[in-house]
Order: structure tokens, then C-alpha cells, then sequence
């Protein structure tokens, strides 16, 4: 600790920056020099929890007490901080907080220029009246809100140097207040939109000349009411992300998408129609109920990277389409990602030709969970690897229930199988 103690303060900074607000605070015993350094911290995290569980729903009830962090110590906190910048500012799962203290502390953050904002919390705590201040932050460069319940939205918001946007469960006064939200977003690039139940918004309409990501979540159909709707204005979309959506998706734009080179489509239940607009993407990631088919006469001619997932019963014919239209294709990565009945029939058709792609551009092949007890995923291997004359790396990985005998006996059997590269190295993951 002597060793730390003789950095110099701004290094030292930057060092408990990457601790634990709680932690920072409780090192100011350390000796006189820590009681005032803390207070200087340009970042407050209070009560947060990994980013990768931050768009899983489920998994917020599980959430330990330990993650809560009392409004005592985030009032006493702020009362002593003295940091004339707030590069960061997170308030998640405060207990014991009303709505009048998180006004105060909101407006505090704004007060010191906050760069990144997230406020996240739960319907117990009722209504979160968010201070206009917040509305024409300057400074905001990231700001998350989940389950927030935003009563009124100022008629005129400005959110002059915001980047990333991030609205999780969050519900609305009507379709306007959020329209008005991101309205005066000058560069904005990055925008997440989840959906709950009751939000107040039937149509969702973005219109933000800057963005160049935008994600789709609704994983929580509403039978009570109509499917949402989101209508897309693209400009500079180069990024499109649509997760289990149960609604309408809709498109406008001068053209089919110039510059969008990357899409996600995952448990979309989508009029193919939707995939026309996708001609010029460079990856892809698929995961389509068995109703959607590819669209006729679509060629992915730029497109280089694709994963698609294999829990539906027609995946197999899926890939053999997108195959068949993607001339350039180099990296194949198939993968599981959710859990299948019993009584899945998988069934594929065998292609007259073999796609352009094997033949002359593909290099990597990989696949997950592979279960070469299936007759049929044998014979898509099969057929891959013998075909790919240009492979250079496969890897197949098992699924974690088998045991390393069975995994090896698999394997074994697709080793001795005749490859259309002589340079392809088959290995197990």
C-alpha cells in the first residue's frame, strides 16, 4: 500500500476509477491523503451489476439484496464528491429512494457535466419524474433508462453530444413523448429500444438522420393488444438488430439500405420482405421461424460472414438458400441458441448444384453443439466439408452434456471423412 500511496494523484484517479464506488469510499480510512482523493473519483457507480445481464428481463428478480445500494449513501456520497466532472453516473436497484431524491441527484449529475448517465429500476418504486435539466444535457454522451416510468417529457428536448441511447423497459406518457426523445439527437449512432407491457406506444417512429445501429428487443408479446409497429427512417443505418419481435417492422429510405453491412435477426417473426432490403450486407445472423422463406431472385453479393441458428426444423433448407445466394462467403458459423422440443423433425433437401460460395470462397467453418448422433447433421458436415474446397479451419464443438469419449468417437467420424481442401485443419472445440 506505501508503494500506491506514492503515485501521483491523477494516476491514482485513474486507478479508483475502475473500483467500486462503495469501495473507493470505504478506502478514505486508508491514511489522510485517501480522505480527500475519493472525493475526486470522476466516476459514480451505485449498485450496479455486470452489462451482460443488462437486457435480460428475467434474471432482474433473481438479483441478490447485496446489489441494492441504500439512498443514505448515495446522498452522503454526492454531499461529499467533488469531482467538477462526472464522466460517469449509474444509479441501479437504490432502495429506499423516492422520486423526489432521485430528481435531486439527477440534476446534481447534470449540474456536473455527466457524460454517461443510466438510471435502471423497478415498477415497485413507482413513478420516476426525471428533471428537465436532463432533457437538454449538453454533455450526455450515453444514456441508458430501464424501467423507468417517464410521465411527461418536456416539449423541447436537446440532447446535443448524445451517442448512445438506451431505452430498456421503459414506459411512456404516449407515442409522442417518445418520439420527442430522440428527436433533437444531432449525432446520434447507437439506439436500443426494448418494449414492455403497457409502454403507451403502439408505433414506434424513428427518424434520426445520424443513426448508424439501431436495435429492435420484444420479447414480451402483449395478446391483449395490437403488435407494436416500428417504422424505421433510414439514413446512415449501417447496423440492425431485431430480437424476438412479435410486431411490424417498416422500412423507408431513398434505396434498399447503401450503407447497412450488418444485421441481426433473431427469433423474428418477419415478412420476408424484410430480408429484401439486405441485399448489400457484408455479415448476417439468423434465426427464422420455419414460415419465413428466403425471398426469390435476393442475392447477397457482398456478403462475407454468416451464423444462423439451428433450433427450427427447416434451418438446414434456411442455410442451403442463403448459401446458394451468397457468392463471397467466407466465414460459416452455425450455432444452437435456444432450446428445441424433443419431437423436432430437422429435414433438408440436398442442392443439384453446390453453392458458388463452397466451391470458391469459403474459409472458415464453425459449429456449436454439434450433435453427430443425428443422421441428418452428419450429412450436412459431411456435405460442407467436402465441398468447401477452399476451407482452410473447422471446428466443431459439442454439446457440454457429452462425455469426452462420445465427444471423441464423433469427432473420429467426421476425421476420416474425404475433404474438398487438402489444407483444411479439422479440430474439436
Amino acid at each position: 500500500m506505501d508503494k500506491i500511496s506514492q503515485l501521483p494523484d491523477d494516476l491514482l484517479i485513474k486507478i479508483l476509477s475502475l473500483v467500486p464506488t462503495k469501495e473507493v469510499v470505504a478506502m478514505r480510512v486508508l491514511s489522510k491523503r485517501w480522505i480527500s482523493l475519493w472525493t475526486l473519483v470522476p466516476r459514480l457507480i451505485f449498485g450496479d451489476y455486470p452489462e451482460e445481464d443488462d437486457d435480460r428481463e428475467e434474471e432482474d428478480a433473481e438479483a441478490s439484496e447485496n446489489d441494492h445500494c441504500c439512498s443514505q449513501f448515495v446522498y452522503g456520497t454526492l454531499l461529499l464528491h467533488k469531482a467538477p466532472v462526472l464522466e460517469r453516473f449509474h444509479l441501479n436497484r437504490v432502495s429506499g429512494c423516492s422520486a423526489s431524491e432521485i430528481d435531486l441527484w439527477v440534476r446534481l449529475a447534470v449540474d456536473r457535466f455527466v457524460r454517461d448517465l443510466k438510471i435502471r429500476f423497478f415498477p415497485e418504486y413507482g413513478i420516476i419524474r426525471l428533471p428537465s435539466t436532463l432533457f437538454r444535457c449538453a454533455t450526455l454522451e450515453t444514456l441508458e433508462l430501464r424501467k423507468v416510468v417517464i410521465s411527461e417529457v418536456p416539449s423541447r428536448v436537446s440532447f446535443q453530444s448524445l451517442k448512445t441511447f438506451r431505452l430498456l423497459f421503459v414506459k411512456y406518457a404516449d407515442e409522442e413523448s417518445f418520439v420527442r426523445l430522440i428527436s433533437d439527437c444531432p449525432v446520434l449512432e447507437d439506439l436500443v429500444v426494448e418494449t414492455c407491457h403497457d409502454d403507451n406506444v403502439v408505433t414506434f417512429t424513428i427518424n434520426v438522420p445520424s443513426l448508424e445501429k439501431f436495435s429492435i428487443r420484444n420479447t414480451l408479446q402483449d395478446l391483449e393488444t395490437e403488435n407494436d409497429v416500428f417504422v424505421v427512417h433510414y439514413h446512415s443505418l449501417k447496423q440492425l438488430t431485431i430480437v424476438d419481435y412479435f410486431g411490424e417492422l417498416k422500412l423507408f429510405g431513398n434505396n434498399n439500405m447503401p450503407q447497412l453491412v450488418e444485421a441481426n435477426l433473431l427469433s423474428v417473426s418477419c415478412h420476408a420482405k424484410v430480408l429484401e432490403s439486405f441485399s448489400r450486407l457484408k455479415r448476417i445472423s439468423l434465426c427464422l421461424p420455419e414460415e419465413v422463406q428466403y425471398p426469390t431472385g435476393i442475392v447477397l453479393s457482398q456478403l462475407v460472414f454468416l451464423k444462423i441458428c439451428s433450433c427450427e426444423s427447416n434451418w438446414m433448407n434456411m442455410l442451403m438458400s442463403v448459401l446458394q445466394h451468397s457468392p463471397k462467403l467466407k466465414v460459416l458459423k452455425l450455432a444452437l441458441n435456444h432450446s428445441v422440443t424433443e419431437d423436432r423433425k430437422v429435414f433438408w433437401t440436398q442442392p443439384s448444384c453446390v453453392p458458388q460460395c463452397l466451391l470458391y470462397h469459403l474459409e472458415t467453418f464453425e459449429w456449436r453443439d454439434y450433435n453427430g448422433t443425428e443422421d441428418v447433421e452428419k450429412e450436412m458436415a459431411i456435405y460442407i466439408l467436402k465441398n468447401a474446397s477452399r476451407l482452410v479451419t473447422a471446428i466443431i464443438y459439442y454439446p457440454d452434456l457429452f462425455e469426452w469419449e462420445r465427444k471423441l468417437q464423433i469427432f473420429k467420424e467426421l476425421e476420416v471423412v474425404s475433404r474438398g481442401s487438402r489444407s483444411c485443419e479439422l479440430t474439436m472445440g
